[in-house]
């Protein structure tokens, strides 16, 4: 069945995607545009998102073989980890629950919880993040705040749909200065290869204007990381492709700018990896000033995120990571 609110929202990129690259819209260039989708999408298998935030309608057909699609990202991820634990992990409350040592702040999960329950947690929280328990891309993240007459409001909303609270974080000052209302994080994406874990990417997610959310696909921008350095290799870039040398809110200038504590974060998201039943994540970090908290770990993260902003197509990556863990199978 159609979507039609993903199909609006598609459209809406579209427009935005022809404006930024031709100055306007206008029916031929929808048009050309539409046919293009369906053609990448019939030849390379790549999704309305892969055309756009991958710029395949810029790309000649040698460069987009470079690039891993969602398509190729998805049947990575079902070939590495079974469908089971893939599945009980898309659940927020289960993969924290398995990640309770690496979260170290306070949760509230709505069907556990009771009124008591609730009216301690905002009494100790006035201000904290909902989160509803099985959803991607920055979609049911809210930050609530408790004013007085509010509490039952808030309370009947939370036991509503299976949700989670989450005391929020307090991140880095360096990365607070980039986007101070949001959370700005850390994507890792990593795969246990036999003992060992595999940095396969990384990216700097940063929310703009008043969001408190940092995801690209929510109007966020990304910068490309550098797995070795920690540094910001090039230019910002949001979703529909448009290029930030400074940050839109804050005009910090995106390449060069070093992550705090790279060698630490790196330490943190192996151990994380390497106690976690899924095999292949994109990790969601927040680094706080002396030490690296767990935001989410995603199971399929959408590689997008790391070929973008400079950074390279991985699917000769991706081919090389399989042809590793089949070795290890055989043996």
């Amino acid at each position: 069945m159609i979507n039609i609110q993903v199909l609006k929202v598609m459209f809406n990129k579209m427009d935005s995607c022809i404006k930024m690259n031709r100055g306007g819209i206008n029916l031929f260039y929808r048009i050309r545009y539409g046919m293009g989708i369906v053609w990448n999408y019939l030849r390379y298998k790549a999704t309305i998102s892969d055309y756009f935030e991958l710029r395949f309608f810029e790309k000649n057909s040698k460069e987009k073989k470079e690039y891993l699609t969602s398509k190729d990202g998805l049947r990575f991820a079902q070939y590495v980890d079974s469908q089971e634990v893939f599945t009980q992990l898309c659940s927020k409350k289960e993969m924290y629950r398995e990640l309770k040592k690496y979260v170290k702040r306070d949760q509230l999960y709505s069907a556990e919880s009771t009124k008591e329950d609730f009216e301690k947690f905002v009494d100790k929280h006035n201000s904290f993040l909902y989160k509803l328990d099985v959803a991607d891309c920055g979609r049911g993240i809210e930050k609530w705040t408790v004013s007085k007459g509010s509490i039952e409001d808030l309370y009947n909303k939370f036991k509503k749909s299976p949700a989670v609270l989450d005391e929020l974080v307090t991140q880095h000052q360096e990365l607070s200065k980039l986007n101070p209302s949001s959370v700005n994080t850390i994507r890792i994406f990593t795969v246990m290869i036999g003992n060992e874990c595999e940095i396969i990417g990384a990216a700097l997610r940063m929310g703009v204007g008043n969001t408190v959310i940092d995801n690209y696909s929510a109007g966020g921008v990304v910068g490309s990381i550098d797995e070795k350095t920690g540094i910001v290799r090039d230019d910002g870039e949001d979703a529909i492709g448009r290029r930030y040398e400074m940050h839109p809110t804050s005009k910090i200038r995106m390449k060069g700018f070093k992550i705090p504590n790279w060698e630490t974060v790196i330490e943190f998201v192996r151990e994380c990896a390497q106690n976690y039943p899924l095999k292949y994540v994109a990790w969601d970090i927040a680094i706080r000033e002396n030490d690296c908290v767990l935001i989410e770990a995603n199971p399929n993260g959408m590689a997008n995120v790391i070929q973008i902003a400079g950074a390279k197509g991985r699917k000769k990556q991706y081919e090389e990571l399989r042809r590793k863990i089949e070795k290890i199978r055989r043996n």
